[in-house]
């Protein structure tokens, strides 16, 4: 069997990450951008070169088709997702996609053809830049996407999905009918970088993931009483922006001390009337929370519900908690999971076992079929910048249980 070229992989990812290049180092190549049909068309050539034939969806996944011997049975999708963020990196999603591409090179040199076919997706706007709406791609291919959601898609410029269509000649009344099945597809794998610190303070090369981690988020007021700054005493204040400060800095302390069980971040903040001479009568801030567990993200919520509870007493203010939008934890199966273990026992690779605390198309994925994901490393955990990077003996590390992986998986019967 052909052996697996990592400088071709890094060279393609090189060339890749020049389509879109900006000048201060990053890459933006948005969806439906011209960047993005430049890097379809350069990822499409490296398909077609491993004996692939190649297809674009209809919202703008592109697939490759590398035929097994039983054409019929149920096909392994391997990939990850081509679109940036504005002024990103080289690695994230594109790397997921070359290394799959690098697979199929191998297995069309040495003639092998396994006994599933194998499709290799490029998905498109993984990274919800345009619409807010991330994994948009993959949720086209679950089923979750409607004619009426996607009519309601705007960029902040107000640009439709359908104007966005008419730029690149795409069909947008085709979005009604989708060319995947879901029973069709037998896994999902995905390789990525972690985009956290965990394997590089580790030493380790790479990671099978074993979950996905959920989303809690809370939208939440605190009304206090806004009066003049210089003529009401401190003592006679409903001070918005004090209270919610305590909500702020007890929540925070609350993750740290779950020692990386959950992970908590207030983001947004505004403060009504916000003026220098002014008490702060209403401030309206988030709070989001992550956890592998589904019980543990519920657990917090109670605590800041009691929280809020607590800051209205001391203050006086009303707390409330306007919005919550939950999105459950995913864990992976233990099938794909086992088949990634035993992948790297044959590639004589030790791996760690880890969640991601970022969302991922395999997350997506996960509601039509079984998956599986591979980590390598982030150097000190950047990612989404111009200074993202790995270490490339860590990918040809994480590349070759890949394609044993999928070799493996490929290769299973039918029931």
């Amino acid at each position: 069997m052909t052996e697996i070229d990592i400088n071709l992989v890094q060279a393609h990812i090189e060339k890749l990450d020049m389509i879109g290049k900006m000048g201060n180092g990053g890459t933006s190549r948005l969806s439906y951008s011209k960047a993005w049909r430049q890097g379809q068309a350069f990822v499409t050539m490296l398909m077609e070169t491993c004996g692939m034939t190649v297809e674009r969806d209809a919202i703008g996944n592109l697939i490759g088709t590398y035929l097994g011997t039983e054409p019929n049975f149920p096909y392994l999708m391997v990939g990850s997702h081509l679109d940036t963020v504005p002024e990103g990196g080289s690695l994230d999603g594109a790397l997921g996609v070359l290394t799959a591409i690098e697979c199929i090179r191998t297995w069309q040199i040495a003639g092998y053809r396994p006994l599933r076919t194998v499709k290799i997706i490029a998905t498109v706007e993984e990274e919800g830049t345009l619409f807010g709406l991330g994994c948009m791609g993959t949720r086209f291919i679950v089923g979750e996407m409607t004619m009426e959601k996607f009519a309601a898609l705007h960029d902040k410029q107000g640009k439709t999905l359908a104007e966005y269509f008419a730029d690149n000649g795409m069909n947008y009344e085709a979005l009604a009918y989708s060319s995947i099945v879901p029973d069709e597809v037998f896994a999902f794998l995905e390789l990525h970088i972690e985009q956290g610190q965990e394997l590089d303070l580790s030493g380790e090369p790479c990671a099978i993931v074993t979950d996905i981690v959920g989303i809690d988020r809370h939208w939440i007021t605190i009304q206090g009483h806004a009066n003049h700054a210089g003529t009401t005493r401190m003592d006679r204040r409903r001070d918005a922006l004090v209270a919610a400060s305590m909500v702020v800095q007890e929540v925070y302390k609350a993750a740290c001390s779950s020692q990386g069980l959950y992970v908590a971040t207030v983001g947004a903040f505004k403060v009504t009337p916000g003026a220098t001479n002014v008490i702060p009568g209403k401030v309206e801030f988030t709070i989001e929370t992550r956890a592998a567990h589904d019980e543990t993200m519920e657990n917090v919520h109670l605590e800041i519900l009691k929280l809020l509870r607590q800051v209205e007493e001391k203050y006086n203010v009303k707390a409330m908690v306007n919005e919550r939008r939950f999105a459950p934890a995913v864990h992976f199966g233990t099938t794909i999971s086992e088949e990634l273990s035993k992948a790297a026992m044959d590639v004589k690779q030790k791996v760690k076992k880890m969640p991601s605390w970022a969302g991922h198309d395999s997350k997506i994925m996960a509601r039509i079929t079984q998956c599986g994901m591979i980590f390598v490393t982030s150097l000190n955990g950047i990612s989404h910048s111009p200074e993202e990077a790995t270490r490339w003996a860590d990918v040809e590390k994480g590349l070759k249980i890949l394609n044993q992986a999928m070799k493996r998986i490929a290769s299973i019967p039918q029931c």
